[in-house]
């Protein structure tokens, strides 16, 4: 899509706030303290629009801009952030199905995906293998009867919950990134397990799972892309991902600045308000500060998306800043609260334990500075003095 195709508009994001106050914030508390994700809300998210907010019309998507979009999935992400997380994911797996996708795999896949009536989860990682992606080990061999997958993976995103599973395995065990391929698995095919949910620190309204192929075997066509040309599309997926980490981070920093601004000004000490002490101003400054800071990087990252332009290394800076932002944001947000915020009764205690994933997620932040720190090193280093 274009960015003529997008066009912008309030309503996605009046939708997700009307969604949050209504549906979700009610029970916010209890799914971080079950670890479930609210299956019970996946027809009114499909219905409100949220799966394919910024995708386009053709295929049954809403065709808003990714700035809109974002906005609105931070507005989730204050209210819970493993609910954005599952949107999230699900985009990168429509990312990549639209990018390297068939004409057939696309009219087949993206209506249903992109009105919330099938779920995608996206998977790369294997136990010895995260950071270091082209270490994966699963394969897929190819045979008259089609590809016969086996292996496992680790920390898959929205398994369980999805129906469509966006994995990227090994087609040549000798060519290490050059071997990878991407394949569409389809839940329930023989031979194809899914894990129980994982205990998590944080985000635990989102569902993490491993998976288990034991001689499962699918249809040549669910092929995506190329053979061996996986490594590439999996990072493809990953650069949305990126945008979409920053943008739920944000999501946290904002709601651990708001609960903890209007704690500081009912709270009292020393016979004032908190919100009246210099400790606690020049905390909230800083705060208000570094998360406007973040909501101008994020934003215009989401913009040059739209643009149709490169925006690889845009991600990495927004997410690799948005992840130091929370984490600061949040560390004094517990801070103003005391010895309450530390209590699970007060949500700054669960803010604190979300925004850690961003350091982790979709890229963990000494990667992300490996990445950034080349790439300046190639722009600004072949500048002419």
């Amino acid at each position: 899509m274009s960015i003529s195709d997008h066009h912008t508009g309030s309503k996605p994001v009046e939708n997700a706030v009307l969604f949050c106050k209504k549906h979700l914030q009610p029970i916010a508390r209890e799914l971080d303290a079950a670890g479930r994700f609210p299956v019970e809300l996946l027809g009114i998210m499909g219905e409100s629009g949220f799966f394919g907010m910024n995708y386009s019309p053709e295929y049954g998507g809403g065709g808003y801009d990714s700035v809109t979009s974002h906005l609105a999935a931070k507005e989730i992400a204050k209210v819970s952030p493993g609910v954005a997380l599952t949107l999230h994911v699900h985009w990168m797996a429509v990312d990549v199905l639209v990018k390297f996708g068939t004409e057939e795999q696309k009219r087949q896949y993206l209506p249903e995906l992109l009105q919330g009536k099938k779920i995608a989860a996206y998977t790369v990682s294997e136990a010895q293998a995260g950071s270091d992606a082209a270490a994966i080990k699963a394969t897929a061999v190819s045979t008259e009867a089609g590809w016969l997958l086996n292996g496992s993976k680790y920390f898959c995103t929205n398994g369980g919950l999805a129906d469509l599973y966006f994995v990227a395995l090994k087609t040549d065990a000798e060519a290490g990134a050059k071997g990878i391929s991407m394949f569409i698995v389809e839940k329930g095919r023989p031979g194809f397990k899914i894990g129980a949910p994982e205990e998590k620190m944080g985000c635990r309204s989102s569902y993490t799972t491993g998976l288990l192929f034991d001689n499962c075997v699918i249809p040549p066509e669910n092929l995506l892309g190329n053979a061996n040309e996986g490594f590439k599309i999996a990072m493809y997926g990953l650069v949305g991902g990126r945008l979409g980490m920053a943008a739920m981070g944000l999501g946290i920093a904002e709601a651990a600045l708001e609960t903890s601004a209007k704690y500081a000004n009912r709270r009292s000490a020393f016979g004032k308000p908190l919100s009246t002490l210099f400790a606690v101003q020049e905390m909230l400054a800083d705060m208000y500060v570094k998360v406007e800071a973040a909501n101008l990087l994020v934003n215009e990252t989401a913009r040059k998306r739209d643009s149709g332009r490169d925006y690889a290394l845009d991600t990495s800076v927004a997410k690799l800043f948005v992840a130091e932002v929370v984490s600061e944001v949040c560390h004094k947000a517990l801070q103003i609260f005391g010895g309450h915020g530390y209590m699970k009764y007060n949500d700054v205690e669960r803010y604190a334990r979300d925004a850690r994933l961003l350091d982790i997620g979709v890229g963990a932040s000494e990667v992300l500075k490996m990445v950034v720190g080349s790439s300046v090193a190639k722009i600004k280093g072949s500048n002419p003095v």
